[in-house]
């Protein structure tokens, strides 16, 4: 049995360490990784793989899969952010050079 997931994080994965900084803001990417499953951004028929890795256990589509043994055969682990932390920190940056409002308020 095969179940509707990509295998492996996409190039525009918000979940790769090198997806653009500061990308979905820190509000929305939290929003997205307390959220039990998340699709593909590219493929919305399938479960997200960067999702389902940096979340693990905690992804409902990894759980079932696990309790019915079924393997998702999923690579790319180095690619997504080492922690959900990580990965809202980078979101909630703007790009390199450019400063953030409460940055520029401060600098005041």
């Amino acid at each position: 049995m095969r179940l509707p997931n990509v295998k492996k994080p996409c190039g525009k994965c918000p979940f790769r360490k090198d997806s653009l900084e500061g990308w979905l803001g820190d509000e929305r990417m939290t929003e997205i990784l307390e959220s039990d499953a998340f699709v593909c951004h590219k493929e919305t028929s399938l479960q997200c793989a960067g999702h389902m890795l940096i979340k693990g256990e905690e992804n409902m589509f990894v759980r079932t899969a696990n309790r019915l043994r079924i393997p998702l055969k999923l690579s790319g682990e180095e690619l997504v952010f080492d922690s959900q932390q990580d990965c809202i920190d980078h979101h909630g940056h703007q790009a390199t050079g450019v400063r953030l409002d409460n940055e520029i308020e401060e600098s005041r």
